[in-house]
């Protein structure tokens, strides 16, 4: 069996630890923003992590109608991740409205 590698618009989770200042931390879920050529070949995702609390800034953008997930995609805490070292796992995947 292959091993994960993320594509673009899943949702996985993610432990953040260890972090730093005003960096998300914990587990939590967050949206795959790479494609999956730069995920293969670099062993690195982008990703987007995403919180339940509403504060609404125009910047943040819901996750209403998916069945696996909901909350904020905090588009403002974008990181790059070693996918494999922090374990991501698929959660989900995003409609197309997110991504857009």
């Amino acid at each position: 069996m292959k091993p994960y590698v993320p594509r673009k618009g899943d949702f996985v989770a993610v432990i953040f630890d260890p972090q730093s200042g005003h960096e998300q931390r914990g587990r939590r879920p967050a949206l795959i923003v790479s494609n999956t050529l730069f995920n293969e070949h670099t062993g690195l995702a982008i990703v987007c992590p995403l919180t339940n609390t509403d504060r609404d800034f125009p910047f943040h953008v819901a996750v209403i109608d998916d069945p696996d997930v909901t909350g904020f995609v905090m588009v403002e805490q974008v990181k790059s991740i070693d996918f494999r070292a922090r374990k991501a796992k698929r959660i989900g995947r995003a409609s197309d409205g997110v991504l857009e």
